[in-house]
């Protein structure tokens, strides 16, 4: 199934956790095996994902020891992690930073790059950006305020800005994003914004399209991500899904993204879609980040 890693080892998961990831694995179809002996590696094929509870540095020793990929997943204090570290653990996801409905188990042989920051102030607009990337093993960076943002877009120097106009006042946005234009690390930037709003012309004529490529409803810019991170025409049930859960086992599902159109498509429709796919082929691998391609 072309898996992560073919060794799972927990290390302080809640019980909800536990069983959350338990109930993932079935719903995603892994086959898996706990593995609860003391001593010694459980006899099993590399198709079988193995995973233990309360896992040790010793434990990384012992699966590489039977030639097993391992991924370390918990919650982890410095010296804990310099332990694992120690013991040849190069595949560590911790929980202090990523939410555990938020691993990726499945190798991609074309993840998104370079990662993106979502300038907003919805929490849940941000985790849709960021289940998604980090379904195809790519990030997002969150920044709630304009303040933050310049020293948030040196630290990480992403490849995609995503501007929420309807977090913040289009007067207050417009002059401080400016500022940043033209600064080595200031990515592709895109708008979100709300088109059914009366003022949506007079925010566009304020400077919003000084700032950005191009401007999407936030729906239709999820879409566009999943179009491109499939790299090919939109299948109709795309592998790149993210997952959606409301905090039991029985809710898991994955995130429902619109449907991508059948058939051909209005003439200003396909010239539009055509205009975005050549934005994130700029993106795509081996792509010269000086050379822009005209929106």
């Amino acid at each position: 199934m072309n898996l992560l890693s073919d060794a799972l080892l927990l290390h302080r998961l809640s019980s909800d956790e536990h069983e959350f990831l338990v109930a993932l694995l079935k719903w995603k179809g892994i086959d898996h095996l706990e593995w609860v002996r003391s001593s010694g590696f459980p006899p099993s094929t590399k198709e079988i994902l193995v995973w233990k509870k309360d896992a040790s540095p010793e434990d990384i020793r012992s699966a590489h020891d039977w030639s097993r990929e391992v991924c370390l997943i918990g919650r982890f204090d410095a010296e804990e992690k310099n332990s694992f570290v120690r013991a040849g653990a190069t595949r560590i996801y911790d929980l202090n930073s990523f939410a555990l409905e938020e691993f990726p188990f499945f190798k991609f042989s074309k993840p998104l790059h370079p990662e993106m920051v979502v300038l907003t102030q919805s929490s849940d607009l941000f985790s849709k950006y960021r289940s998604l990337l980090r379904a195809c093993g790519s990030n997002a960076h969150w920044c709630k305020d304009i303040l933050g943002l310049p020293n948030m877009l040196k630290e990480t120097k992403p490849g995609v800005l995503v501007l929420d106009s309807e977090s913040f006042s289009i007067r207050e946005l417009v002059p401080k994003m400016k500022g940043l234009l033209g600064t080595p690390y200031f990515p592709l930037s895109f708008c979100l914004i709300d088109f059914n709003k009366e003022n949506v012309y007079q925010n566009l004529a304020t400077g919003l399209k000084d700032i950005a490529k191009a401007f999407f409803e936030p729906k239709d810019l999820l879409l566009f991500l999943r179009d491109r991170l499939a790299l090919a025409s939109p299948p109709k049930d795309s592998f790149f899904q993210a997952i959606d859960w409301s905090g039991s086992p029985r809710s898991i599902r994955e995130y429902e993204f619109p449907n991508v159109p059948d058939g051909m498509l209005e003439r200003a429709e396909a010239a539009y879609l055509y205009r975005i796919r050549r934005l994130f082929l700029w993106m795509g691998e081996g792509a010269n980040r000086g050379t822009e391609i005209s929106a």
